[in-house]
């Protein structure tokens, strides 16, 4: 979902953004939004390998809170 959002404001699209002067500048906007959606993907992809490798370990976890 987030990552369709930067392609209108890179384009400065009066639709999208609701007027022709905010953002001032729409492609920085875009490009902040494109980093965020790499951040998110980053932190899913880590977040999804550590779950797997939890339920990988042979005594039912690794990750113990006793």
């Amino acid at each position: 979902m987030l990552a369709n959002q930067p392609l209108p404001n890179q384009t400065d699209n009066p639709a999208y953004t609701g007027s022709d002067k905010d953002p001032e500048n729409g492609p920085a906007v875009a490009a902040s939004i494109f980093t965020a959606v790499i951040v998110y993907v980053g932190f899913f992809v880590f977040c999804g390998f550590q779950a797997y490798l939890h339920m990988r370990s042979r005594r039912g976890g690794a990750i113990s809170l006793n």
